[in-house]
């Protein structure tokens, strides 16, 4: 085994494992800090298979942005019976039913299906390139999508904003 399939085995267990914890957890806090650790080890997951820009979009949108909103409200609720509410329902037997059943389906395909026997290009940095096609030809669209979305920003403020009748 490789370096390289040791740490991605060694990811993915963690990742596993943090993703339990973020559905088992009866702490909100616990769980959201778990989800943002997770969110943070998939970008690791996308750094080893070359995916440099999804990895910076990861830790840019979904850590950074994402998960410091969710624990802004949480802080903000401050309601003691919210941090230690059960997150788990009645249903969890049927979803655990329906888990194992798509797990199998997986496991079949993995063993029944032929893998290629092309080789990979090795990982390369993609960055590069996609900052050069966003600055260079698509630079026109790429801003109009970002006013659009800062359009839709102010919006969600004024919509937000409680009205005086």
């Amino acid at each position: 085994m490789t370096l390289e399939t040791g740490i991605f085995y060694g990811l993915g267990g963690l990742l596993l494992i943090l993703s339990l914890l973020v559905v088992t957890t009866r702490n909100l806090f616990r769980g959201a800090l778990a989800l943002s650790t997770a969110l943070g080890v998939m970008a690791g997951l996308f750094v080893l298979l070359g995916g440099d820009f999804l990895a910076a979009g990861q830790l840019l949108i979904y850590v950074g942005g994402v998960m410091v909103l969710i624990l802004f409200v949480v802080m903000f609720v401050q309601t003691p019976a919210l941090f230690r509410a059960p997150q788990t329902n009645r249903r969890w037997i049927p979803a655990l039913v329906l888990g194992a059943g798509v797990a199998a389906v997986f496991i079949h395909i993995f063993y029944t299906v032929p893998m290629p026997e092309e080789t990979l290009a090795p990982a390369a940095p993609t960055s590069a390139a996609l900052g050069k096609l966003l600055l260079g030809d698509m630079a026109v669209p790429f801003e109009v999508v970002s006013l659009i979305l800062l359009a839709a920003l102010v919006g969600a403020l004024v919509f937000g904003l409680e009205r005086e009748l």
